[in-house]
């Protein structure tokens, strides 16, 4: 792939340009840094990676899947139009290509598809952890993005990553220029970002040292709305009050952690203990997920754990596990 290079000054000119042609989307600071519409390049904070990810504008928090009264039932068609996320970090771009396999295959999500193929995926390289709790450099992760920006002094080095975004440089060719510095294999990492010893924790389910996390989960399912790859979810039937004929099915988010996401009929529980919804959580990201589709589902960028209110680090559960197993 390509590699041309953006200078620091040309950002804010080159956001403005493709603010007339798109909807972009990049991390903005206010109570938090987080994902906003943005149409001034002096508006971005690539300070630290977003409280939350990107997963909200592709599985939204929720979707009406139809509309009802007596007679007639009707499916909304959400338009979307041409947008552009910029500096969103590899874990999220890894999370989103997770996701895909879970929403794109057949038979395909329509409203996941609908939203992730009008949009075009710019990364950001971190040079650094963004947090003292990621550890995306142990999750294995891949190329993702139609362009990753890689930072420079004074520059960022701009690497093609797909036909989308060979087209999008060369829609805008005012701003990139092709340059013979070469990305290095160092530039795909984040230096200090592998603190999770490994991801095969098969052996250890039945641990004694779970508990030491199960005592402090409050099941409030923070980390679930936090996580960029998680996507259980309800459907929920919802009627007028004015007239009980007409309503909606909506499809929502939920999450593993909540006792009523495991009932069914009959009163019945299938993960009645916190115990079991906590450890599920965990080898459904490193374990189950990867039995069905051959990558692991986590992505490493801590925030399950660096905004956990009471903040439980499983990272270093598993650690001490491993440890000891090999002592």
């Amino acid at each position: 792939m390509a590699v041309y290079r953006l200078e620091e000054t040309q950002l804010d000119p080159f956001i403005t340009a493709v603010a007339n042609r798109y909807h972009v989307f990049a991390p903005v600071r206010t109570d938090v840094v987080r994902f906003q519409d943005v149409r001034d390049g002096r508006a971005i904070d690539l300070s630290e990676n977003s409280y939350l990810p990107i997963k909200e504008f592709f599985f939204a928090k929720q979707d009406v899947l139809f509309v009802f009264d007596r007679a007639n039932l009707a499916v909304p068609v959400e338009e979307v139009e041409p947008r552009v996320f910029l500096g969103v970090r590899r874990c999220d771009l890894n999370a989103l290509s997770h996701q895909d396999l879970v929403f794109m295959q057949d038979p395909r999500d329509p409203y996941y598809a609908r939203r992730r193929e009008a949009s075009v995926l710019i990364g950001y390289h971190c040079p650094e952890p963004p947090s003292p709790h990621c550890f995306c450099g142990s999750m294995n992760l891949k190329d993702c993005q139609d362009l990753m920006f890689v930072p420079r002094a004074g520059y960022f080095l701009v690497e093609e990553g797909s036909e989308r975004g060979n087209r999008f440089i060369h829609e805008f060719p005012l701003y990139f220029r092709e340059t013979e510095e070469a990305l290095r294999e160092e530039d795909r990492r984040v230096p200090g970002a592998d603190g999770l010893t490994t991801t095969d924790i098969a052996p250890f389910y039945n641990d004694e040292r779970w508990e030491e996390g199960v005592r402090n989960c409050l099941s409030c399912g923070a980390c679930t709305v936090l996580c960029p790859t998680c996507y259980c979810y309800e459907i929920h039937d919802e009627v007028e009050l004015e007239d009980t004929r007409r309503g909606s099915r909506n499809r929502c988010w939920s999450s593993c952690q909540l006792k009523e996401f495991s009932s069914v009929a009959g009163d019945v529980c299938l993960r009645e203990s916190r115990s079991e919804r906590f450890r599920h959580r965990i080898y459904h990201q490193l374990e189950y997920f990867r039995e069905r589709y051959n990558v692991t589902l986590c992505t490493g960028c801590g925030r399950c754990i660096g905004f956990c209110p009471t903040r439980i680090d499983w990272v270093d559960i598993v650690n001490r596990m491993v440890a000891s197993a090999s002592s």
